[in-house]
């Protein structure tokens, strides 16, 4: 029977990043165990033109970088540093298994395998293509990289009922459809509807032939905001931007138009207030091209896709001839409910800083390998679960604040996050001479303390 300290569930991108640092800060041996035949998660089963919607500088794991900082030099993120495309994710994340988990020869990777149970120490696993139950010791504990697993397009079922008639495809399928039709109808209103708009617009498809069935508005940040490395004063004046509407807004629609008003946040119609937030980023220029698109229908969530109809919660829309109906509903992010990261004998990888998924299973990894005890493990890492409305937005900031307040008692968090490549901020405390840095800092600073207390408030 193989024994290991730490049996990891999961090996997307959250799992590889937990392992990634425990084999650093630690002598730990580990396990990861996937239903898919290699490492990558969810990127497996992504769609062909996906992109990173954040920097690659702070996606991956913490001791191998992802590209090469390098800044974008044509389309409509000028300027901005570069964002890893699906193919490039996922041979990053294999050169992460050869690099890491192999070669420290404490690290086993087990592909095709299904997790059924953990008691008293063993658990068992199934293998998908022979149908044996292996048992496998854990020393240390479970580790769930599953929790909060992403609701993706190519695995995901549509909640609405399809004609078997209907000019129907899923995002993935979009490319190789394409030329077989005129117009093109996108179910969904995140960041994989914007995708799937912005691949069409690109392939040469006019604006009016494509129809946008948008069941609600989203709040997008700026991309601009969000830029790391030489560009860091940004994410400080962002985070500056969201702590001083935090603390004066007067109710959610202000705290979302201050935010506007800062630049900070976008939505595709000033005309409707967006009910949606979910963290989604998009360049002024995305946006731009995105407006081009006036054939939007707002008549709630779909109920079913017919050969010829649309039905949906308000009405019936005809769907005209020679189009396709493309699916881009996937939720995404899971709404999991928090529930307490470290138990004895598992660990259950969730969100701590918001909009950050592999800095915080990679720091999850490093306070499992320095602390002992559950119940400070818990304070210093308290769950925080994904927004999908401002509402849950308001909490989700004032819980990462609060949280990063308590790590100023706790030196070696701090060191570790200063360092670790995928922090945001990363390198922001070397930029002492850069005006705009240190009075986005100040203006923080001013603020955070009365935003902590405030957006519970007003959520």
């Amino acid at each position: 029977m193989k024994v290991t300290d730490y049996l990891v569930i999961g090996a997307g991108a959250s799992g590889l990043a937990f392992a990634d640092t425990v084999l650093s800060e630690s002598d730990a041996e580990v396990v990861l165990v996937d239903r898919r035949s290699e490492v990558g998660g969810h990127w497996r089963d992504a769609y062909p033109f996906v992109r990173l919607h954040t920097p690659s500088a702070y996606y991956g794991v913490d001791s191998l970088p992802l590209g090469r900082n390098r800044l974008i030099t044509s389309g409509r993120n000028v300027g901005f540093y570069e964002q890893a495309n699906g193919a490039e994710v996922g041979a990053y994340f294999e050169a992460v298994r050869v690099q890491r988990l192999e070669s420290s020869g404490r690290a086993l990777f087990l592909g095709r395998r299904e997790f059924l149970d953990h008691q008293a120490g063993i658990a068992r696993v199934r293998n998908a293509a022979t149908g044996r139950v292996d048992k496998i010791g854990v020393r240390r504990g479970v580790v769930d990289a599953r929790y909060q697993e992403a609701s993706i397009p190519a695995t995901h079922t549509p909640s609405y009922a399809v004609d078997p008639e209907a000019a129907f495809a899923p995002i993935g399928m979009l490319p190789e459809r394409v030329g077989d039709y005129r117009e093109f109808m996108v179910i969904g209103a995140g960041k994989t509807a914007a995708d799937a708009c912005l691949w069409l617009l690109d392939a040469g498809t006019d604006p009016d032939r494509i129809l946008w069935v948008r069941p609600r508005e989203m709040w997008s940040t700026d991309r601009a905001g969000m830029q790391p490395l030489e560009q860091v004063a940004s994410i400080m004046n962002g985070l500056a931007d969201d702590a001083e509407a935090g603390a004066h807004a007067r109710n959610l629609v202000d705290l979302c138009h201050r935010l506007e008003d800062a630049g900070r946040f976008m939505r595709l119609d000033t005309r409707v207030e967006p009910t949606m937030y979910r963290g989604t980023m998009l360049s002024r220029p995305e946006l731009v091209a995105l407006r081009r698109i006036g054939n939007v229908i707002r008549l709630g969530h779909v109920k079913a896709v017919g050969a010829g109809h649309l039905l949906l919660g308000g009405g019936v829309v005809a769907i005209p001839p020679h189009t396709l109906a493309v699916d881009c509903s996937a939720r995404g992010l899971a709404a999991s409910p928090p529930v307490p990261i470290f138990a004895r004998g598992s660990i259950r990888l969730q969100q701590v800083r918001h909009n950050s998924p592999t800095f915080n299973a990679a720091l999850l990894g490093f306070i499992e390998a320095h602390r002992d005890d559950v119940a400070e493990k818990n304070r210093l890492a308290p769950p925080n679960p994904y927004a999908s409305t401002p509402r849950d937005m308001a909490r989700m900031f004032a819980r990462t604040w609060a949280t990063e307040r308590s790590w100023r008692h706790e030196p070696d968090i701090l060191r570790w996050v200063a360092h670790s490549r995928l922090n945001l901020l990363r390198g922001l405390e070397e930029r002492t001479g850069d005006v705009a840095a240190t009075a986005a800092s100040a203006r923080f600073v001013a603020n955070v303390a009365a935003a902590i207390v405030r957006l519970p408030q007003l959520a």
